[in-house]
Parts: structure tokens; C-alpha cells; sequence
């Protein structure tokens, strides 16, 4: 079951179509729960167990995304942001931990709706309410892709909990 089936996705060709704007990078998209981040102009920003990626460039992430064939989605969000603002958010954080940030809450920041998110398909639906989603393009997804899988809070909990393990 789906939290947040998507309309239409378009195969992403170039990287160069993420060098303009601001996209949601969904990464695992098909697994519970997927891992986020945001390209902002070309540069990838994401909050992880082991630390942060920040100001990478975009090619760099989906060489990366290719060369393991990791099923991603990138959402271009009709919204006006610059990178510095990005930079400013992501560099309160230091780290993803269990019960204190995921990888959803510097975006949440971002959007100033931490209030009202708690996973990705909130934010997705928060998005389509206003009308800002522009575009979606995939990379590496199977013909039977529709969406995001349903998941709570503590399957987030748990996977955190398994990552800082393995840290």
C-alpha cells in the first residue's frame, strides 16, 4: 500500500535537469523507509547517521545512484530558495539520530512545517495541496513503481536504530 502514489515520472537522462532549482532526492524510494535529501542548484544536501553531505555536487550524486542502481525519485518543487539559506538550515545539524533528527527534519526546517511532518509522504502531500510540485523524474526504478510505501514513525525509529549500530 502507498502513502504517496506519483502522477507521472519522467526518466531522468542528464543530470544536468537537476542543475536548476529545488528537488527532494529520494533515494531506496521502493524500501520503508526511503532516505531524503535536497539538491538545491546543483548541490546535494542530506542528514545521515554518519554525518552530512553537504554542497555535493549533483553529477558526483547521481554517478553514485547509477553505478549501485539504487531505485531514486527527484521532485522538483516550484519554490524560491537559495543555497545559502539550504547551507544555513543544514549546518545546525550534525548528524541523523533516533529519536532527536532524520534526514526528513532539516527539510521540514526548511518549509518551516516541523510541526505538522513527520515522514516523507506528509511533505509530499504537503506539496501537492499547494500545487508546487513541477516535475518528477526517476533513475533506476522497476516498471510496477507508483509511489512511496506506507510506514510509520517507528519504522523511521528502527531504521536509524540500525544505522547507528552500524556506525
Amino acid at each position: 500500500m502507498y502513502s504517496f502514489e506519483f502522477n507521472t515520472i519522467s526518466q531522468l537522462k542528464e543530470y544536468q535537469e537537476l542543475n536548476s532549482g529545488f528537488f527532494l532526492c529520494i533515494w531506496h524510494a521502493n524500501k520503508i523507509p526511503p532516505h531524503i535529501g535536497v539538491i538545491i542548484d546543483g548541490s546535494y544536501f542530506s542528514l545521515k547517521v554518519k554525518g552530512k553531505d553537504a554542497d555535493i555536487p549533483v553529477q558526483d550524486i547521481v554517478k553514485l545512484i547509477n553505478r549501485k542502481g539504487i531505485c531514486s525519485v527527484f521532485v522538483k518543487i516550484d519554490i524560491n530558495f537559495n543555497k545559502f539559506y539550504v547551507e544555513e538550515v543544514f549546518s545546525r545539524f550534525q548528524i541523523a539520530q533516533e529519536s532527536k533528527a532524520s534526514c526528513l527534519t532539516p527539510i521540514t526546517e526548511i518549509f518551516n512545517v516541523n510541526d505538522s511532518v513527520h515522514k516523507l509522504s506528509e511533505l509530499l502531500n504537503y506539496f501537492k495541496e499547494k500545487n508546487q510540485i513541477h516535475q518528477v523524474f526517476g533513475l533506476n526504478l522497476t516498471s510496477d513503481f507508483k509511489g512511496i510505501l506506507s510506514y510509520g514513525k517507528e519504522e523511521i525509529e528502527a531504521r536509524l536504530k540500525q544505522l547507528s549500530n552500524k556506525a
